[in-house]
């Protein structure tokens, strides 16, 4: 025994998986002197057989599958050893394969994995009867942990190998659709500076490239956390220390990394696409002559829901023979965030006061200007200081963008050919644009 025991293992030494399993069949069918020795899995959902090393008269030939209803293999798969030393057909005459193969007796063994769960049999098919069935049956017990390990240590890499790939795609998808969206901001900032909307685009898109390098960052150092582990799992793996806990350990990480990485992709696409939206033309390229009072009060008009939800008043202070030649749409935008910035940041806190908002407008020699202001809790020092940078924001946990002042400032500075000015109230908000003079017609308003 010891020298059959030997020659087998020489056989199959240094060889591993369909290599390793061709092998020890075809060692233990010259051994055992079986017409027919296999390998098989076991499918128990469709009851079915599949040989994955089958040997017929001491050479390889093309794997089977057959049915194991009404076959001795059967009760082998239900985790027994099976031993038939003769008139094998007799004990199973609807087993047709048997009855055509003119089988005499079978043997046969389970390969139970780490689990205690049968995951394939070993079996030998004889033409005449067993002598000596002792003997095969030992081999196949000495061995069929050994096939059983290399059995489950194959589907160990299959299933790494599929997480790979889904890891792999899924990250692939992730960049096309990053890739995607930095394609359409590219061509949103190629019609911005076509068509002149934002003159300022230049430092714009270097903001949103600030903005969105956050949620980058984490996506990146999340792949690289999960690229650096599957680097060890693989090393452990081919070193055959690879363990259980390790591959627990190694879902864990890839379920509780995998949404970080796919939310923060999600949120530099939403701000990417926040930016294209914002950049999108919604100003008119045409010049009016127009009523200040009355394109303001159609405004207001058109805010008016807005400003009941939240109580707040408003007053203008425009002489009505004031017209301007100019973008009535530039007006409608800048009066809009303004208005907006004072809901969400100008009253926070103050459900319970009077809030107003108040806008002023004067001809004088050389300019046109026109002040908002709001009774609000106004602008702390750091404020001040970036309240006119894209993305800069005291509510980002509300939603807010930070880029409603930023656009007003642009409109007035590039599209109005004005300037802005922050003023300094006893209390809240306080904004004053001076349009050039040659902007103006209301001469006859002049002091």
């Amino acid at each position: 025994m010891d020298q059959l025991l030997r020659k087998i293992i020489e056989g199959v030494s240094n060889t591993r998986g369909d290599d390793f399993l061709t092998a020890i069949t075809l060692q233990l069918a010259s051994i055992i002197g079986a017409q027919y020795t296999f390998i098989a899995r076991i499918d128990t959902q469709k009851y079915i057989s599949k040989t994955i090393a089958l040997v017929a008269n001491g050479e390889i030939v093309d794997n089977i599958e057959y049915s194991l209803s009404h076959t001795p293999c059967a009760n082998v798969a239900d985790n027994s050893v099976c031993i038939y030393p003769e008139a094998v057909t007799n004990l199973f005459p609807r087993d047709q394969l048997l009855v055509d193969m003119k089988i005499e007796a079978y043997l046969g063994t389970p390969l139970i994995d780490s689990h205690g769960k049968v995951i394939g049999i070993i079996v030998a098919l004889y033409e005449n009867k067993i002598s000596n069935s002792e003997h095969t049956l030992t081999l196949f017990e000495i061995f069929s942990g050994r096939i059983a390990a290399e059995l489950e240590r194959v589907d160990y890499e299959q299933q790494l190998i599929n997480l790979n790939n889904s890891l792999e795609q899924r990250v692939k998808d992730r960049t096309t659709d990053l890739e995607t969206t930095l394609s359409t901001l590219k061509q949103t900032q190629q019609q911005l500076v076509e068509s002149e909307k934002i003159a300022a685009l230049g430092n714009l898109v270097a903001s949103v490239a600030h903005e969105v390098n956050t949620p980058l960052g984490v996506a990146i150092t999340g792949h690289s956390l999960l690229e650096d582990s599957f680097k060890s799992l693989i090393q452990r793996f081919n070193s055959q220390t690879l363990t259980k806990s390790t591959m627990e350990e190694f879902q864990t990480l890839y379920s509780e990394t995998l949404p970080l990485v796919s939310n923060n992709l999600q949120r530099a696409k939403l701000l990417i696409n926040n930016f294209k939206d914002i950049a999108a033309d919604q100003h008119s390229d045409v010049k009016e002559t127009i009523s200040i009072l009355n394109y303001y009060q159609q405004i207001l008009s058109t805010l008016s829901p807005l400003m009941k939800r939240h109580d707040i008043h408003h007053t203008l202070v425009i002489d009505d023979r004031f017209k301007l030649h100019t973008f009535p749409g530039a007006h409608g935008q800048i009066i809009t965030n303004l208005i907006t910035n004072s809901i969400r940041h100008g009253f926070k806190g103050l459900e319970d006061c009077y809030k107003a908002i108040k806008i002023e407008a004067e001809v004088t020699t050389d300019a046109s200007i026109i002040r908002y202001s709001d009774n609000g809790i106004g602008l702390d020092d750091q404020s001040r200081q970036f309240i006119f940078e894209p993305f800069y924001t005291t509510a980002r946990e509300t939603g807010g963008t930070g880029l409603g002042m930023s656009i007003a400032f642009n409109l007035v500075k590039h599209k109005l050919k004005g300037d802005v000015r922050l003023l300094s109230p006893q209390q809240g908000f306080g904004i004053e644009f001076t349009l050039p003079s040659l902007h103006a017609s209301g001469e006859d308003l002049l002091p």
